[in-house]
C-alpha cells in the first residue's frame, strides 16, 4: 500500500511540475514578444527629424567675396570673413557668397539636433567633454561649394569674466548631416591642439564679457570645449530601454547636472540588450539626467529621469510620453 501511494505521489509532483514549467514558459514568452498592435518607434523618422532640426536651425547670410564682412548671428555669435578669403580651386572668388551658419548654445539644441559633446582623445578613447559652442560653418555660390583660403575667425557669445573658461577647439564632420565624435583641431597644421583666445568686450549695461575666438581653416563644425576632469572611481553603465526598442530606432543620452556636457549612449549591447557606454569612464556619485527620444507614428516621444551614478550602474526607462518639440527643449534645458 505504501509503495501504491508512493508512486501515486510520484506522478502527481511530475505533473505538477510539469505544469508549473509550461506556465513558467508561457509567461516568458508573454513577456519577450510585443504586442503587434503597439505603435513602435521609427527609426528612419527620427533621423530624419533630426536632419530636419538641423536644416531648420541653419542661418543665412549673404558677404562679398571680395569685400568680406563680419556677421553677427542670432545668439551672439561673430563670423568674420576678411576679403578674398573664400574661394574655388584655390582662387578667390567675386559676387555674392551663401553663408550658412549653426550655433548651439544648450542641451535642447543638442538632443533635437543629436549633436552631443563626446570626444575622441588621440588614443581612441571617447570620454566626456564640458562646451562652450558648436558650430557649423559653410559657403557656397549658385550651389556651388567653396572652399577657406584664409581662415575665418569664428567668436563665442559674451560670458561674464566669472564664468570664463579657456576652450580648445574640436571638429567634428565637415558636412551638415555628419555625427557628433568630436576630435581636437590643429586648423593651422603646426601640430599642436587649437586653443580659443580670450578676448574682453562690452556687455549689457556698461559690463564686460569676455569671448571666445579662433579661427577655422576648413568649413564644417568646429566646437569650444575641454575635457572634463573627474576624479575618483569610475564605473560602467547600462540602459536598459523597454522592448523593441534599440539603437537603430531611438536616442538615448546622459546630461551631466551643473554641466553643458551630454553624453550620446551610442553603443548597443547585443548580449545585455541594453545601451551602454565606452570605457566605464561615468564617475561614481555623479549626478546626472538621463534622456530618451523616440519617433512613434511622427509624433515626438521622450523620457526624462534624474539620478546618481552608482558602481555598475544599471537605469530602466519606460513609459516614454508624447511631446512638442518646443515642450521637450524647455524641459532639457530647464535641468540643472
Amino acid at each position: 500500500m505504501k509503495t501504491h501511494f508512493k508512486h501515486i505521489n510520484q506522478a502527481f509532483r511530475t505533473g505538477l511540475a510539469v505544469l508549473l514549467l509550461g506556465s513558467l514558459t508561457t509567461l516568458t514568452s508573454c513577456k519577450e514578444k510585443n504586442n503587434p498592435e503597439d505603435p513602435m518607434p521609427n527609426g528612419q523618422a527620427l533621423h530624419a527629424r533630426i536632419l530636419d532640426n538641423r536644416e531648420a536651425a541653419v542661418q543665412h547670410f549673404t558677404v562679398g567675396g571680395g569685400t568680406g564682412g563680419a556677421l553677427t548671428a542670432d545668439h551672439g555669435t561673430k563670423i568674420i570673413i576678411s576679403p578674398n578669403s573664400i574661394g574655388l580651386n584655390g582662387q578667390p572668388v567675386t559676387g555674392n557668397i551663401d553663408i550658412e551658419f549653426i550655433e548651439i548654445y544648450d542641451k535642447g539644441a543638442m538632443v533635437l539636433q543629436d549633436m552631443s559633446t563626446s570626444g575622441i582623445k588621440p588614443n581612441g578613447d571617447v570620454e566626456a567633454l564640458n562646451s562652450a559652442g558648436e558650430f557649423y560653418l559653410n559657403a557656397t555660390q549658385n550651389g556651388q561649394q567653396l572652399e577657406v583660403l584664409t581662415p575665418i575667425s569664428i567668436q563665442s557669445r559674451g560670458v561674464a569674466p566669472a564664468d570664463f573658461q579657456s576652450m580648445q577647439v574640436f571638429r567634428a564632420g565637415d558636412a551638415l548631416d555628419d555625427g557628433d565624435k568630436w576630435e581636437e583641431a590643429d586648423e593651422d597644421n603646426d601640430g599642436e591642439t587649437d586653443n580659443a583666445e580670450g578676448h574682453e568686450g562690452p556687455g549689457p549695461n556698461g559690463s564686460f564679457v569676455l569671448n571666445s575666438v579662433f579661427d577655422v581653416s576648413d568649413f564644417g563644425w568646429t566646437n569650444l570645449d575641454r575635457w572634463s576632469s573627474y576624479t575618483g572611481p569610475k564605473t560602467t553603465l547600462f540602459i536598459d530601454v523597454p522592448d523593441g526598442y534599440d539603437e537603430t530606432n531611438c536616442n538615448v543620452y546622459v546630461s551631466y547636472d551643473g554641466e553643458t556636457g551630454l553624453a550620446k549612449m551610442d553603443i548597443w549591447d547585443t548580449t545585455q540588450e541594453m545601451f551602454t557606454e565606452h570605457y566605464g569612464s561615468l564617475p561614481i556619485g555623479k549626478e546626472v539626467h538621463f534622456i530618451m527620444i523616440a519617433d512613434i507614428d511622427g509624433q515626438l516621444y521622450y523620457k526624462i529621469q534624474g539620478n546618481t551614478i552608482i558602481d555598475n550602474h544599471i537605469e530602466v526607462m519606460d513609459n516614454l510620453q508624447p511631446v512638442s518639440e518646443a515642450d521637450l527643449n524647455a524641459a532639457i534645458n530647464a535641468l540643472p
